[in-house]
């Protein structure tokens, strides 16, 4: 499988428009904080084995001790709020919005996601390299762990967050010789 096309099936992004139910819920870190609605998987249902395959997707872990990660990642004093922006198969995303208007982005994986420890430590190095050898626009990673024998107390990843618009989102506005070079951007990442 080619490294594009491996990268659109596992890098999938969420939104308010494409997901409203999973992005509609901000955490202050002042106000209690609903841990089903984190750590439980709210995007789906099974017709099969639904127990197993939720549990599957539950992960816990310290929400406190997450935020005190991104604030010593990003130098900040205080995580203002924590929201579940995303979930797959294998992993939820969460934005953290910081006290200097910053907006980092924490991955937690599934218990399913893979073997322990190598699954997060793969996906931080596959980024590291799409980013500083292929150069394309993948965030940064500020902190992770591939354990959770940490204050966290599950394996994460702190990064960026993206900056841009979606494709599909503007593509409605671009000239079909625009259409044409992206398309031909996405030519020369497959060969």
């Amino acid at each position: 499988m080619s490294l594009y096309r491996h990268l659109t099936r596992t890098l999938k992004t969420y939104n308010s428009v494409t997901h409203p139910t999973v992005a509609s819920r901000r955490y202050s870190s002042h106000a209690e904080i609903d841990t089903n609605e984190l750590f439980n998987y709210t995007s789906g249902r099974w017709l099969w084995n639904e127990e197993a395959q939720l549990a599957a997707r539950r992960v816990s872990f310290n929400i406190t001790a997450l935020q005190d990660a991104a604030c010593r990642a990003t130098g900040t004093s205080r995580c203002l709020s924590i929201s579940k922006i995303g979930e797959g198969n294998y992993n939820k995303a969460y934005r953290l919005e910081m006290d200097n208007g910053r907006h980092v982005i924490a991955k937690v994986p599934h218990p399913n996601a893979g073997p322990k420890g190598l699954t997060t430590a793969s996906e931080v190095a596959t980024m590291d390299f799409v980013r500083t050898v292929l150069k394309l626009p993948v965030p940064r990673v500020l902190d992770w762990s591939a354990t959770n024998e940490n204050p966290v107390q599950a394996e994460y990843i702190i990064m960026d967050k993206a900056r841009g618009s979606q494709l599909h989102e503007v593509w409605q506005d671009f000239s079909l010789h625009t259409k044409t070079e992206i398309v031909g951007q996405f030519v020369d990442i497959e060969s």
